[in-house]
């Protein structure tokens, strides 16, 4: 009989204002209880990452978001500290409407804005890692995992290259319809 892998996929947001990058102290009885935290979830069955992004920061946060201002800003595959192997996509949201609020605070102690590079010291490594992504523009990361001779200049070239070819062809067709 054959298993199929499953890893988990988080979306993870970074609200910048004023400079500040948007972080909660996570509570409760979930990964990182205490730590501070992009607002983050897994995506749900059927759900794009940037559907999945927007449904979190108006559960997390009570604000609205627009598919047009969100951002790739870097993916991790991670294996965190003390947990599961799990895939994250960090987007940048550029605009949203309504102020940010503790809408969970089962899960949430709090909500601060903290510089991008002077995070507190008890960030979670998992959201520390999609924030040097973006600071850096770095598009992929291998987080946690033991080294892998030349997997991350190769995965960097790769990007790259992709990069350079949609910035000059523009965007594939769409395949969809």
């Amino acid at each position: 009989m054959r298993h199929e892998h499953r890893t988990p996929v988080d979306v993870l947001a970074l609200l910048i204002r004023d400079g500040r990058l948007l972080l909660t102290k996570r509570a409760g009885g979930i990964y990182g209880s205490g730590c501070w935290a992009l607002p983050s979830g897994r995506i749900e069955p059927a759900e794009d990452v940037v559907t999945a992004v927007i449904r979190e920061l108006d559960e997390e946060l009570g604000i609205g978001v627009e598919p047009e201002d969100v951002a790739f800003a870097g993916i991790t595959h991670a294996l965190p500290p003390d947990s599961d192997a799990r895939i994250g996509f960090g987007f940048l949201v550029s605009r949203w409407s309504g102020e940010p609020t503790n809408r969970e605070p089962a899960t949430c102690s709090a909500l601060a804005w903290h510089p991008p590079d002077d995070l507190p010291a008890d960030t979670l490594a998992y959201s520390r890692e999609i924030i040097r992504l973006h600071l850096r523009a770095e598009p992929f990361s291998r987080f946690g995992w033991p080294p892998s001779r030349g997997a991350g200049a190769r995965s960097r070239q790769a990007f790259s290259a992709i990069r350079s070819r949609d910035r000059s062809t523009g965007p594939p067709p769409d395949r969809a319809g």
